[in-house]
Order: structure tokens, then sequence, then C-alpha cells
């Protein structure tokens, strides 16, 4: 499957498609269950997703851990701390 960038966006940036290769390479293993969903912001403050998965059953479980995320977060169940610092 190719990565899920729409193609009618005309972006002054976008995350280098080489980059995104790699990204989905270093997911999953050889078997057939590879993949990603990435959200991101872009120059303009406008939130994006793009999204590659190596078949439908990864796809939908991607879709599933992140719909599970999302409403951990909305019920204020997770906090997410990606600083460095103690």
């Amino acid at each position: 499957m190719d990565i899920d960038i729409p193609e009618n966006l005309n972006l002054k940036f976008q995350i280098p498609k080489g980059f995104l290769e790699k990204l989905y390479e270093f997911t999953g293993n050889k078997e057939g269950n590879s993949g990603f969903i990435l959200g991101y912001v872009d120059d303009d403050g406008k939130p994006l997703v793009i999204s590659k998965s190596s078949n439908q059953i990864v796809d939908m479980g991607l879709r599933k851990a992140l719909e599970k995320y999302l409403i951990q977060m909305e019920e204020g169940e997770m906090s997410v701390d990606l600083s460095d610092g103690p």
C-alpha cells in the first residue's frame, strides 16, 4: 500500500517520502504486519494525518488503537508527557 498523503494540499513543507518509507520499515516485521498512522501540524497550524499499512487488518488495528487512545484522552484517563526531564 502507498502512503496515504492527500495530493491537493499545496503545503510549504512536506515530510520527505523517504523519511516516511524509513518509518514504515521500522514498524512490524517482514511477515506483513507493518504500518503507522502519523498525526502532525503543518506550517500553517493545520492538523494532518498520514498512514501506511501492509494490509487491511493492520490498518483496522491501527485505527482501533488510535480510536481507543483518543477516547482515553477525552476522558482524561491518560496524560502524555513527551518531555525529557523528570
